[in-house]
Order: C-alpha cells, then structure tokens, then sequence
C-alpha cells in the first residue's frame, strides 16, 4: 500500500485491476487513476460498489476531458464546475452528482499528497443536497401481484430466463432488506441452506446474514436450475443475478428491472427497491448475526 505523503510515480505504483479507458487521453492522467484506484483497492476501506463507483466517475470524467482535450492533472475548479453542470443538464441526478464530486475529491486528494497536482480543484465545487421524500408502504394487492410467476408466455428459454431472474429479484430485496449493490452482487457461494441465511459482508470484514423465507430459497433454487438451459452463455458465473454476459448489473440496470417487472404486473408508479425494501422492513422478520 502506498503511503499518504509517498511520491512515487505511475509508473512503480502499479496498475489497478479494474481498466479506465479514455481514448485521446494523456498516458500519464491514466496511470494516475490506476495508481490512484489500485490504492484505494489494496487499502480495503470500501465496499466493492463503492471501488466501481470510483471507477465508473472517474472514467466518464477521463472521456470529457479527452473528447475537450484537457488535462486531468491540470483541470480546474472551473472545468469541474463546468463539467457537473452539463452532467445537470442530461437529467443526472443530485444524488449522483454529490457522489461524482466525492470521487473527484478524493481522487485529486491523493494527486496532491503525491505532489502530482498542485492543488484540489474538486474542493471547492458544491452540489446541493438532494430533496429527500418519503417512501409510501406498497399496498397489499401491489405485493401479490409482484410477487407472482409472471404468467406471460416467453418466446425463449433465455426470455424464460430472464423473467424468472427479475421476480426473483424482486422477491429478493422485499424479503430480505438488502440494499441495490448488495443484491447485485450476490454470489451463490453467499447463501448457506441449511441455515437458511445469505451472508454479505460489511466493510469491517465482518459478515451480516439475512433470513430467507422458504419461497424465496426454492426460486433461488430455481434460478440457479434454469442458469443451465436458458440458452445464455454465463459459463461458471457465480453471480445470481448476471447480466447476459454473465457479469453483475449496475445499479441503474437492476433498478430498471424493477420498474419493469412492476409495469408487467399492472403495478407501475411507486414500486422502487427502496419501496420493496422499506414494506419487507415494516412487514418482515428480522435478520441474524
């Protein structure tokens, strides 16, 4: 691990396993966030949605910089401000806008401890802090629907595939509370049947395990079943809820899901995993340690 006030360079401080790929951009900026995210992974501090966070900012900054031929190391309190601006104005929400500016933050924090940037342009710039609203109960009759099999008759095993991963899905962040990245990135080594529990691990290293319901376990059951003749090619994925390429969908994507899922059953308009989580929280027992 790299220490706060150590200079070394891109170059000795070695890459990070995860890619940012920007082209046009300098060499040089590249191996900064490298550096910088390879830092962040081997001190082990954050979550590994909060790693793909950073990753993810970082290199839509990297593309805006490069398709505006700038520098990374160079940009200034103007750029930045600029920049979550027009992110503003394509709808980006304040929420992600306030993450954006603490991924920056902290990664121009490190630049400057490495004496690779003479100051924090990210220091200055202010998001708003978002409006927060409550989150309305689902009503009885929204939950039986989604809960339910969809009934829809699929064109493919993959379709079949699909339709059974996203109520299932569903069925998962009501029943257990868990938040979007947890449920994402589920893997099957983290369920134990025989005690009936998923664990997830917290950030101190410990592990928190959350109950499952009997009708929950057998469409987990089920789903892991149907992974072999969907007819997609998820090859050995241990990811419960993978992508078509077998690869854990992002934040937005399983949100998009649950819409979906609700707009299939009749039910579109408030049906949020916030929503789903906050009923299972009010209606659901509690979970283990």
């Amino acid at each position: 691990m790299l220490a706060p006030t150590s200079l070394a360079t891109p170059a000795t401080a070695g890459a990070t396993r995860r890619s940012v790929h920007a082209p046009g951009q300098q060499p040089a900026a590249l191996e900064w966030v490298a550096c910088y995210l390879q830092s962040v992974l081997d001190e082990g501090r954050v979550s590994a949605s909060t790693l793909e966070a950073y990753t993810l900012d970082l290199a839509m900054l990297s593309r805006w910089v490069a398709e505006h031929e700038l520098d990374l190391q160079a940009l200034t309190t103007a750029d930045l401000t600029r920049y979550v601006s027009l992110r503003s104005a394509q709808g980006v929400r304040l929420s992600t806008l306030a993450r954006h500016m603490s991924s920056f933050r902290r990664f121009y924090g490190f630049l400057v401890a490495r004496g690779a940037c003479a100051g924090n342009p990210a220091a200055p710039v202010f998001v708003p802090p978002a409006v927060t609203t409550g989150v309305a109960l689902l009503r009885d009759d929204a939950l039986r629907a989604l809960m339910q099999p969809s009934r829809r008759r699929q064109p493919s095993p993959a379709a079949a595939f699909r339709a059974q991963r996203d109520h299932t899905l569903v069925r998962m962040l009501y029943a257990t509370r868990l938040g979007v990245s947890a449920v994402r990135l589920l893997r099957w080594p983290q369920f134990d049947e025989h005690w009936q529990v998923v664990r997830v691990p917290l950030r101190n290293g410990a592990l928190r395990s959350y109950v499952l319901d009997g009708r929950l376990l057998a469409g987990l059951q089920g789903l892991r079943g149907a992974m072999a003749v969907s007819g997609v090619d998820l090859g050995d994925c241990e990811y419960c809820f993978p992508t078509a390429a077998g690869l854990p969908m992002t934040r937005q994507a399983l949100c998009h899901l649950v819409h979906k899922w609700a707009s299939e059953c009749g039910q579109s308009g408030i049906v949020t995993p916030s929503a789903l989580r906050k009923t299972g929280r009010a209606r659901m027992p509690g979970l283990r340690r």
